[in-house]
C-alpha cells in the first residue's frame, strides 16, 4: 500500500511531495521539498527505511541550500546507536528510536503512529533533529499530547515552543498552524 501526499511549507515558501510505502515489515519513505526558505533556493530529498512500528532504521536526506549541497546518511541499530555509512559513530544520539527533519512535517507522523496515545496522555522523549538551513545535526527533546480528536500537542524547548497539530485518520498532519497545510492526500 502506498499513500502520496503534498504539503504546503507555510513559514517558508516549500512544497513537499512525499510517497509513503508500506512493505511487509518495513515502511519506507521517499520525498522531495522544494521552495524558498530564508531567502534562499533550497531543495531537498529524503528517504527512510523505518520498522513496521514507526521507528527509524535508515536515513538518506540530500539537500541544496542556494549553492551549497551537503548530505546525511544515518542508520540505527536495534540498540539505539547511530552511526553513518562511513562506519562514523554518533554516541551522543545513542537511544533516539525517531526523527524530527526541519522542512517537514512528515516527521511528526513517526511518534504519533508509533506512541498510539490516548487522548489526554503524553508521552517526552530524545530523538534526532536534523536542521537542514544549519545543516547540522542535534539530539532534540519533545514531547507529544494527545488532545481530543486527531490533535496532539507538540512541545519542544521544554515547553518554549508548542502548537496543536491536527492529523488526519492515519496520523499524518493536515495542518501544523503556520507552518504546513496538506495539501492533496491520495
Amino acid at each position: 500500500m502506498q499513500k502520496s501526499i503534498v504539503w504546503k511549507g507555510l513559514a517558508n515558501d516549500t512544497e513537499e511531495h512525499c510517497a509513503v510505502n508500506f512493505l511487509g515489515e518495513e515502511i519506507i519513505v521517499r520525498s522531495e521539498i522544494e521552495g524558498w526558505a530564508s531567502h534562499k533556493a533550497v531543495y531537498a530529498e529524503y528517504v527512510l527505511h523505518l520498522t513496521k512500528g514507526w521507528e527509524v532504521l535508515k536515513a538518506d536526506i540530500e539537500f541544496h541550500i542556494g549553492d551549497h549541497q551537503h548530505s546525511w546518511h544515518l542508520q540505527c541499530d536495534d540498540r539505539g546507536n547511530w552511526k553513518d555509512t562511513l562506519g562514523k559513530a554518533y554516541p551522543e544520539l545513542q537511544g533516539c528510536r525517531f526523527l524530527d527533519i526541519s522542512l517537514t512535517p512528515f516527521t511528526n507522523s513517526l511518534p504519533i503512529n508509533a506512541l498510539q496515545l490516548s487522548e489526554g496522555s503524553s508521552a517526552e522523549f530524545d530523538l534526532v533533529y536534523f536542521d537542514i538551513l544549519e545543516n547540522n545535526i542535534r539530539r532534540d527533546r519533545q514531547k507529544y499530547t494527545r488532545m481530543p480528536g486527531n490533535v496532539y500537542r507538540f512541545e519542544n524547548g521544554g515547553g518554549y515552543f508548542t502548537a496543536d497539530i491536527i492529523v488526519d485518520a492515519d496520523g499524518f498532519v493536515t495542518n501544523y498552524p503556520n507552518l504546513f497545510k496538506m495539501l492533496k492526500p491520495r
